[in-house]
């Protein structure tokens, strides 16, 4: 910058003091920083040394930083539109699964009184001699099924809402218990699954799909392990 002597009222460059550029701002923006680039880069230029331009290279070495930053922030919004086409995509996607039931890790099972059940045991190892159980909200055992060997995996199977003396239950909710043995002899349980069709499908706040069951559950779609129908 120049400054004036008072001796002889005659400008003198100082190269130690800097003018700052007027209006720049504080944003943090791609457009805010383009700009505040441009007003430092004409403050540079009005305040060079004329006797010491600006080296032509230094200048062509900024603007060409200044582009890099341009094309990373369009890059960054086209991105951003990408993703959220993609989401809306998969959104309609999972609207169509509406009447497919998925299966869903748990334990308690919510019977309508007429329809039977899908369920399914999920074991980490393979297990022999294996039960499923199923029991009343207070406990009372209404039946239960032999599932034989399981291997390591998934294997279905069906409750029709009967008892053991062969009579319908009434609608509520019953829980399952699933247990067998192991090689060494010890006795698991592997997770439980139940089947409820879906409901309605709604967007979660992190873009991912929630379904709702009949059941009344809610999960998420990238969750699902399996689908029954």
């Amino acid at each position: 910058m120049t400054t004036t002597s008072p001796m002889s009222n005659i400008p003198v460059y100082d190269p130690t003091v800097t003018k700052a550029a007027a209006g720049a701002t504080a944003g943090t923006s791609a457009a805010d920083q383009t700009q505040n680039f441009l007003k430092l880069l004409i403050a540079q230029i009005q305040n060079q040394d004329p006797m010491a331009p600006m080296d032509a290279s230094t200048m062509t070495a900024q603007m060409s930083q200044l582009n890099m930053v341009s094309s990373m922030s369009n890059m960054n919004t086209s991105m951003t539109a990408m993703l959220n086409q993609m989401q809306s995509v998969n959104f309609m996607n999972q609207a169509s699964l509406i009447g497919h039931s998925p299966a869903v890790a748990g334990n308690s099972i919510n019977f309508d009184g007429q329809n039977q059940v899908i369920l399914g045991a999920n074991a980490a190892n393979p297990l022999s001699s294996a039960v499923a159980t199923i029991t009343d909200a207070s406990g009372n055992v209404i039946n239960s099924a032999s599932l034989g060997t399981l291997d390591v995996g998934m294997k279905n199977f069906a409750w029709d809402g009967r008892d053991s003396s062969g009579n319908t239950v009434a609608a509520g909710i019953y829980n399952i218990s699933i247990k067998g043995t192991n090689t060494t002899g010890v006795t698991e349980s592997p997770t439980a699954y139940v089947a409820s069709p879906v409901a309605a499908v709604s967007k979660g706040a992190d873009g991912d799909s929630l379904l709702t069951l009949v059941d009344g559950r809610q999960v998420n779609a990238s969750k699902i392990q399996q689908w029954i129908n």
